[in-house]
């Protein structure tokens, strides 16, 4: 090493207290580039969430009935904004809950569950993110989820 920087509490340190602080200090790298991963996962999902949402209701504008299936939100303009929404429907990663008996006032809706994030571990750590019915992204607890479902 051609220059050392002196530390006065480096100088009093053990080498296993030097260990720790390393280990410390990785740790907390990690930490912060893990939530840093995370803040970009929950903003897609938040994002395809409330597109599915929002296609709800272009659909219901567009035809005057509620969609009823995948393919009629392929009518919409989410197959442009979104390349991947069919797969992620078809992989099961978000659920849509299919209303036949909403207000086409998504202002009225702020109650009904839309759409859902169904995978990942944001899910199995038992909280996951909800599209309302006023195109409201929120996460909650999973069996506050199963509750609104089963009310529906």
């Amino acid at each position: 090493m051609l220059w050392k920087v002196y530390c006065p509490a480096e100088a009093t340190m053990t080498r296993a207290q030097k260990i720790a602080a390393g280990c410390a200090a990785i740790l907390l790298l990690v930490g912060v580039r893990f939530y840093s991963l995370s803040d970009i996962s929950n903003a897609s999902i938040r994002l395809h969430l409330s597109l599915l949402g929002s296609s709800i209701y272009e659909y219901k504008a567009k035809t005057g009935q509620w969609p009823a299936t995948a393919e009629d939100l392929a009518q919409t303009s989410l197959p442009i904004r979104s390349p991947h929404w069919k797969a992620m429907l078809d992989s099961r990663t978000n659920i849509i809950v299919w209303h036949t008996d909403l207000r086409s006032n998504p202002a009225e809706n702020a109650t009904v569950v839309l759409a859902y994030h169904n995978k990942g571990l944001l899910a199995w750590f038992g909280h996951q993110w909800v599209c309302w019915g006023d195109l409201r992204t929120e996460y909650i607890p999973s069996k506050e989820l199963r509750g609104r479902l089963q009310t529906h």
